[in-house]
């Protein structure tokens, strides 16, 4: 028979066991559930254009990412294809932040089964899981703000107050939104630990290390990087494009009627993504941390405040990712809300949760066999002619082109540039590098264009008008240049300055394109060629409305060839449409 200690021994590691298999199996859950719904290439917006950098040592957009562009290159050169290599990525840097989030969170309340329901919550939150499942560089930012909230809770000696320094200054080289969760703990550290000048300074040291691989911008654009966005070869450039300069005309100029619907939304979204019934418990956690740790509920207020109001006044269409800090912050509050609640959560409260958390998700985040980012750009390039020009001015059409270019080397003979992108400097010398041949055909006009592009970029006296004209100028060159080739434009909306560009031009319907031509001659495209397949979920507003454009494009095919007598053709763009719309394969 046992004795008395032996059986509290044994229990132990029975309850140890447990706990340990109930980890292994939720990290597995969260794993399998990300491979599961993984997306199978290229998304939507930025995807292609990071996969692109990725694969050739570039910069990105602002803030240009340097950490992840160093890690996503290696990922994206291992065996397979790099896309889905960086897809795996993303899923991977989500399951280590979600691990260290589980182990913050047992910090606070050693209570198993909300420990593992919070996490849950967490992993399959719509905006973390829809994230977490293609090529973007948030789910770094969800690494990053989980270990430094693991960090911040494991603070006991001077090297990890250093370590904690270090990935605060790291973060910041990933998306600048981090700043609405690391100044609050910046501040909260000094303020709590008072650490004395020397210690301080050595913060300093650390953290400034952590920022210095921005120096990869201006390193990787000196030796000649094929993408350099922004064109960072100095101190100067490298700052722009820290601080997102060219995006700052979106930030604080919104009227007060959008504030206030940015701020609707963004309550809409923290519901949603705290499953409703989880916000019960965020009202009682800061109730506890104002009794009970003050200094930790400012802490979370500001980092939700902060988080909230800089969203909300920033008007870009792919914002939801913004709220990543104030997510946590939240969730972080509602759990220590189970200091109320932490007798009512049994081990079967998860067990039933979880699932239904799960399915109910699951339509909204979904990317498994989603093959419309790609498909959409390809309907727009793959049946060009040879050699020919496709000028866009939709962003979700130009970045998987740029990944089908530098990666796949797809359609190399085609001269493919982004309208908007014409409007800053570095984008005209990317051309150069890219086109050659093209660009010296219009480089007289490039240059008178360039000229006063040049005013407005370095903020010396211009005049609109000019660079206005110029822009039109040169627009109008490049399809003087490629007329013989072929020229068209892809405009899933009205674009004033395409339409300003050769008005006396026919805009031919073409596919999804139009072709810009002075010969009214009849073309026909051949829509058996037009593969695109439309996802099981249509779960985003942006792949909404580009499912929506084709339609319209589509329909003015039908209506362009009816009027010059191209009957057949006519049918067969309606047997598309209709097949496309019904999600059935068009057979020709």
């Amino acid at each position: 028979m046992l004795s008395g200690s032996e059986i509290k021994i044994n229990t132990k590691i029975s309850d140890g066991f447990k706990k340990i298999t109930l980890r292994i199996l939720l990290f597995s859950l969260i794993l399998s559930v990300y491979l599961y719904s993984l997306c199978p290439t290229v998304y939507l917006i930025d995807s292609g254009e990071l996969a692109a950098v990725s694969w050739t040592l570039g910069i990105a957009h602002p803030t240009g990412y340097p950490i992840y562009t160093i890690l996503s290159y290696l990922f994206a050169h291992l065996p397979g294809e790099p896309i889905k290599n960086l897809n795996l990525l993303s899923a991977l840097f989500t399951i280590v932040g979600t691990i260290f989030f589980y182990l913050t969170l047992k910090k606070i309340l050693k209570e198993h089964s909300a420990t593992i329901l919070f996490t849950a919550l967490f992993a399959f939150s719509p905006l973390v899981w829809r994230t977490s499942i293609m090529n973007e560089v948030y789910p770094l930012t969800i690494l990053y703000s989980t270990l430094i909230l693991y960090l911040l809770y494991n603070l006991k000696d001077s090297r990890t107050l250093y370590l904690l320094f270090y990935i605060l200054g790291l973060s910041f080289t990933n998306h600048i939104i981090i700043f609405s969760l690391a100044i609050p703990i910046f501040f909260y550290t000094i303020l709590l630990y008072k650490p004395d000048l020397k210690k301080f300074l050595i913060c300093a040291i650390f953290a400034f290390i952590g920022i210095s691989p921005y120096l990869y911008l201006i390193i990787r654009t000196r030796a000649g990087a094929e993408l350099a966005w922004g064109n960072t070869c100095n101190l100067q450039r490298l700052f722009w494009h820290i601080t997102g300069r060219q995006y700052q005309v979106w930030m604080f100029s919104l009227s007060a009627k959008e504030i206030l619907n940015n701020a609707k939304q963004g309550l809409i979204l923290y519901l949603t993504n705290l499953f409703y019934i989880f916000p019960i418990s965020v009202f009682p956690g800061f109730y506890w941390l104002f009794k009970n740790d003050r200094k930790r509920f400012w802490l979370f207020f500001m980092i939700i405040i902060l988080n909230f109001l800089y969203t909300i006044n920033y008007a870009i269409p792919d914002i939801e990712s913004y709220y990543i800090p104030s997510l946590i912050a939240l969730i972080f509050a509602g759990f220590y809300g189970m200091h109320f609640f932490k007798r009512f959560i049994k081990w079967f409260i998860p067990a039933i949760l979880i699932p239904v958390i799960l399915i109910i998700n699951y339509p909204a985040c979904t990317l498994r066999n989603n093959t419309f980012g790609l498909d959409y750009s390809l309907a727009h390039i793959a049946t060009l002619p040879e050699n020919s020009l496709l000028i866009s001015s939709y962003w979700d059409i130009y970045s998987p082109g740029i990944y089908l270019r530098k990666v796949k080397n797809f359609r190399k003979d085609l001269v493919l540039i982004d309208k908007e992108l014409l409007r800053r400097t570095w984008y005209i010398k990317y051309l150069k590098n890219e086109y050659p041949e093209f660009y010296r055909s219009a480089e007289m006009a490039i240059n008178e264009y360039l000229s006063e592009l040049y005013k407005f970029e370095y903020n010396k006296p211009y005049e609109p008008r000019i660079i206005q004209e110029k822009f039109i100028n040169m627009l109008n060159r490049f399809v003087e240049v490629k007329e013989s080739a072929g020229v068209f434009f892809a405009l899933p909306f009205p674009d004033f300055d395409l339409n300003s560009v050769k008005p006396d031009y026919y805009r031919i319907p073409y596919g999804l394109n139009f072709l810009i031509t002075k010969n009214p001659e009849s073309i026909v495209f051949d829509f058996s060629n037009l593969k695109i397949k439309m996802p099981e979920f249509v779960n985003d507003p942006r792949l909404r409305f580009n499912i929506e454009t084709i339609k319209k494009m589509v329909k003015n095919n039908i209506i362009y060839l009816d009027r010059v007598n191209k009957t057949e053709e006519a049918k067969k763009a309606k047997e598309w449409l209709d097949s496309f719309t019904k999600n059935k394969p068009f057979r020709n």
